[in-house]
């Protein structure tokens, strides 16, 4: 602090003092007030799922006991204790169950979409009339059949679960009824409910952009607020988390929103009702109080800074200009103007009149002494050129090759094998392509710098495959000329791929072993060329003189290439394009001679 300049002793004390115990306050305040918030709302919340859970329970056991007067009814125990029934006896028997239970129950709720009752002795009786829709009744009284035959597995009174009868889901239910002749389950009572009287009961939980729905203890949704949804099931993983407790509250993140889950479970229906509450949703009011209370104590700064700042102006504002006019001199900046505050009568005048003749002499040295530097700087500049010449005259291919080396050396070193495999690559190309582009040499070198030309390539491309099939025992008896594969290679991914934006994905190199010659092709997956384009190449290849190529094409690649091999070694040795499609890309094909029992003259050809 001694050594500090006074405004920033005074930022300092106001960072210390004010901002830093305002900002911990805050903090401390905005944590306790957001928990305290969130707890409060999720116990409230709490308390309406468990309310509307006991709703959803008691309308349950309401359906439950309006099945009773079913089960010791004296037409329903007629009806499945007879073995068999004459078509006029079942139709007496069915119209007077309709009309005098099924009507009774149908028409006293508006939840039950249909009513069966189905007996061991294979007879059904269905009323559906409540249904505004055409519907498959084979398909209702199959289902009717299944569920009977699993009458051993279930409960007097059971919550099937969510089924579609025609476009409407309903909610099934069964009532198990027993025969008082034989005390056996003969019957079984089918009630088929909508969920209007479920969904009314959920919706007290529905507020601003929250979820509700009801899941089974299969993990189906019987009921959710979104009915694109209904009949889907939870994964095992999340059931577990449900059935860990009776009911609970947690924090998860869905679709990168927070939300808070909060459910309970039923032990009438073993079912599960959750509600899917945002976070923002609960402390929104908080957020809008925080909110305000910093630009509260924002303002509160900003005054507090505005008045302290204009104190400490009022002190240092003589000092922080005589500080700017000694940064200028210190720059070399001697032109400036005398200001009037050196006319003050107090040490701050005496110390502007000291500095301004101190500024006066030194401009007067300046002046003497700009020549000389000036002089002695063009010295130097031509000092430094004349060394950038004899540097510049000292970089040659060996020199290129030993800082290859070194950045080998040192990658090797550091264990980085793609650098030291590229820097071996590239000193290896320019070793090779420094010879004499007319020269005669094996296929086995051509191949050994295109292999090095390759490697630099997938290192840049690294999708790029390449695909050698060659017989390595082969190469050194076929002759070529120096740098025939790298001009071919490059068409291949300037016209193949990057002209047409396409990343190079293939180079295949494959050798063949004729009786006269050797065949190598160049294959790539581009774009390949259009057939006019390749007739125009074959038809110049093909002519045993050389002659200029028609059209006189921006690319001569191909054509220099063929033009070497054919000066050096004469028909029928060259290029041909084999194949060219816009779909599976270019195959070119060279010819070579043998050269057995030439190879002491290979090189100097």
């Amino acid at each position: 602090m001694k050594t500090s300049s006074i405004n920033k002793k005074l930022f300092i004390i106001i960072l210390v003092f004010v901002c830093l115990p305002i900002s911990i306050l805050g903090l401390i305040w905005y944590e306790t007030s957001t928990k305290t918030i969130e707890q409060e709302a999720i116990q409230s919340n709490q308390k309406l799922i468990q309310q509307t859970n006991e709703y959803l329970d008691l309308y349950i056991s309401n359906l439950e006991n309006s099945t009773y007067p079913f089960v010791n009814n004296p037409q329903i125990q007629h009806f499945i204790n007879s073995k068999s029934l004459s078509d006029y006896d079942y139709f007496i028997l069915a119209e007077n169950i309709e009309k005098d239970l099924f009507s009774q129950m149908i028409y006293g709720r508006q939840d039950i979409a249909g009513i069966s009752l189905v007996g061991k002795n294979n007879m059904q009786i269905n009323d559906y009339t409540r249904v505004k829709e055409l519907l498959n009744m084979e398909e209702i009284r199959k289902r009717n059949i299944d569920l009977l035959q699993t009458t051993d597995k279930l409960d007097n009174f059971n919550i099937i679960g969510l089924h579609q009868i025609g476009s409407m889901p309903i909610l099934t239910i069964t009532r198990k009824i027993h025969s008082n002749i034989s005390y056996l389950y003969e019957g079984l009572l089918i009630i088929d409910i909508n969920l209007n009287q479920i969904s009314n009961i959920s919706k007290n939980l529905l507020t601003g952009k929250s979820k509700v729905y009801i899941l089974d203890y299969k993990g189906q949704i019987i009921y959710h607020s979104d009915k694109k949804l209904l009949g889907s099931t939870f994964s095992r993983e999340i059931m577990n988390k449900y059935l860990n407790k009776t009911s609970n509250a947690f924090l998860t993140n869905l679709n990168k929103v927070k939300k808070y889950i909060i459910y309970e479970h039923s032990h009438v229906t073993d079912w599960i009702l959750v509600a899917e509450i945002p976070r923002d949703q609960i402390i929104s009011n908080l957020i809008q109080l925080r909110t305000e209370t910093i630009l509260l104590g924002i303002i509160i700064l900003i005054v507090a800074m505005a008045v302290i700042g204009g104190f400490s102006l009022s002190i240092t504002k003589s000092l922080s200009y005589l500080q700017r006019l000694m940064r200028k001199v210190e720059s070399g900046d001697l032109n400036m103007e005398i200001s009037s505050i050196q006319d003050r009568k107090d040490e701050i005048g005496g110390v502007f009149k000291s500095f301004f003749k101190m500024v006066s002499e030194l401009r007067r040295l300046y002046e003497e002494i700009q020549i000389s530097k000036l002089r002695e700087h063009e010295l130097e500049l031509k000092q430094k050129e004349s060394t950038l010449q004899a540097m510049q005259s000292q970089i040659n291919p060996h020199f290129l090759y030993n800082t290859l080396e070194i950045i080998n050396s040192h990658a090797i070193v550091e264990n980085n094998q793609l650098i030291s495999k590229i820097a071996t690559s590239l000193a290896h190309m320019f070793r090779y392509n420094l010879g004499n582009a007319k020269q005669v040499v094996t296929l086995e070198k051509e191949i050994s710098h295109i292999r090095s030309y390759l490697e630099i390539q997938c290192a840049r491309f690294r999708h790029l495959y390449v695909d050698f099939q060659i017989d390595e025992k082969e190469l050194a008896a076929i002759g070529t000329i120096r740098l025939t594969l790298q001009p071919l290679i490059e068409n291949a991914f300037l016209h193949g791929y990057q002209n047409h934006k396409m990343k190079p994905t293939y180079i295949g190199i494959h050798g063949e072993k004729q009786s006269s010659y050797f065949v190598l092709r160049i294959q790539d997956k581009g774009k390949g060329m259009d057939p006019a384009t390749m007739e125009d190449y074959n038809r110049a290849f093909e002519n045993k003189e050389i002659i200029p190529m028609p059209g006189q094409r921006k690319s001569i690649g191909l054509w220099n290439v063929h033009q070497r091999i054919r000066l050096v070694f004469g028909p029928p040795y060259g290029l041909l394009i084999k194949h060219s499609s816009t779909e599976t890309g270019t195959l070119i094909e060279l010819k070579l001679p043998y050269i057995e029992g030439e190879e002491q003259c290979i090189e100097s050809c």
